[in-house]
């Protein structure tokens, strides 16, 4: 069998496929409370696993889950992580969590979606079991020429939740990313993230 390796080429089927190899058993309870068309789970036979398939559109946020504590053995994370400077842009993140409606009046742009990954991984926190896993996709972003890490803010607020860094995806699409503009001031970002964190 072929080893699963940190930088996988491929889409978000090809990543998870390759963490559960090394993350999952049969019969592991997995919640994935960002499910939206369930593109993560496309090459993995469900069938072997207890699954909770959950996001807004079952009527589920993300922040408030309906699982009881200490529940589940994995939770995976994938909100939207498109930063936005001003509340008059928030209806086009509204499509997914409402990076800049449902946080903290007066937040917005990168403190916005890093308020929503704490949520979020506070949740997880609650209903993941000791020693569960907590698989949290991510992007870094350019917002207004600036250069903002998500992967290391999602790191540090994991760290600070006191959960244990396990591993490091990073998962580079096959094809050239589009762009919105005919010049560059920055390289072109062909890749996203996935930290895998236990729960002590």
């Amino acid at each position: 069998m072929k080893p699963v390796l940190s930088c996988i080429q491929g889409d978000n089927s090809d990543l998870i496929r390759g963490v559960m190899r090394i993350y999952t058993n049969p019969g592991d309870s997995i919640a994935d409370v960002t499910y939206g068309s369930g593109v993560f789970w496309k090459k993995v036979d469900l069938d072997d696993y207890e699954f909770y398939g959950t996001d807004l559109k079952t009527g589920v946020d993300f922040r408030s889950l309906p699982h009881e504590d200490e529940s589940m053995g994995v939770v995976v994370i994938d909100p939207p992580y498109m930063y936005h400077s001003s509340t008059p842009h928030k209806e086009t993140v509204d499509k997914g969590y409402r990076n800049n409606e449902r946080v903290e009046e007066g937040i917005h742009g990168v403190d916005a979606v890093h308020e929503l990954y704490r949520q979020g991984m506070t949740e997880a926190m609650r209903v993941l079991k000791p020693k569960g896993t907590m698989w949290v996709k991510c992007m870094d972003q350019i917002m207004s020429g600036k250069q903002h890490r998500q992967h290391i803010a999602v790191f540090d607020i994991a760290i600070e939740m006191g959960l244990i860094d396990e591993d490091l995806f990073i998962l580079m699409q096959k094809g050239v990313p589009t762009m919105r503009h005919d010049y560059q001031l920055h390289s072109r970002k062909n890749f996203s993230y996935l930290w895998v964190f236990r729960k002590r």
